[in-house]
C-alpha cells in the first residue's frame, strides 16, 4: 500500500429572513369617512447553503502549519 486521505464534506444551512414593513394607504372618499387600510409587509425567508468540499489532507496541512497559514490556503 498508497495511503490516501479520506474526503470530506461539510455542509450548512442558515436561514435569512427578511420582514419589509407593513404598507398603510389613507382611502379618502368624498362621499364617505376616510379611513386607512394597511396590507401587511411581505416576509421573504431565504436558505444559503455554504459547502466545503475536500480530503483530510487539507486540514494535516494546515495542522503543520500552525497559526501562520499559508498564501493559497483557503
Amino acid at each position: 500500500g498508497v495511503l490516501c486521505p479520506e474526503p470530506f464534506a461539510l455542509t450548512s444551512n442558515e436561514v435569512y429572513v427578511v420582514k419589509y414593513p407593513d404598507t398603510k394607504v389613507d382611502i379618502l372618499d368624498p362621499d364617505l369617512p376616510p379611513y386607512s387600510v394597511i396590507y401587511p409587509g411581505p416576509t421573504l425567508t431565504t436558505f444559503p447553503q455554504h459547502t466545503i468540499v475536500g480530503s483530510t489532507a487539507l486540514f494535516d496541512i494546515r495542522n503543520l502549519l500552525g497559526s501562520r497559514g499559508s498564501p493559497g490556503l483557503g
